[in-house]
């Protein structure tokens, strides 16, 4: 995943955690969009930030 793929992947990512977040009913709904939000953040850094080389 490049730099440029990751940043767009978690722009996403924090988009739809806003959104769900002005949605949830509740501070435990609140809580847990956060927690998901985090879980995937780390799984996309697991996939590593500039992962793929350019050698051309």
């Amino acid at each position: 995943m490049t730099d440029a793929e990751y940043a767009k992947a978690i722009q996403m990512k924090a988009t739809v955690a806003n959104l769900e977040m002005n949605a949830a009913l509740t501070i435990e709904q609140q809580a847990q969009i956060g927690q998901d939000f985090i879980a995937d953040i780390v799984a996309l850094s697991e996939r590593g930030i500039g992962s793929e080389t350019n050698d051309d």
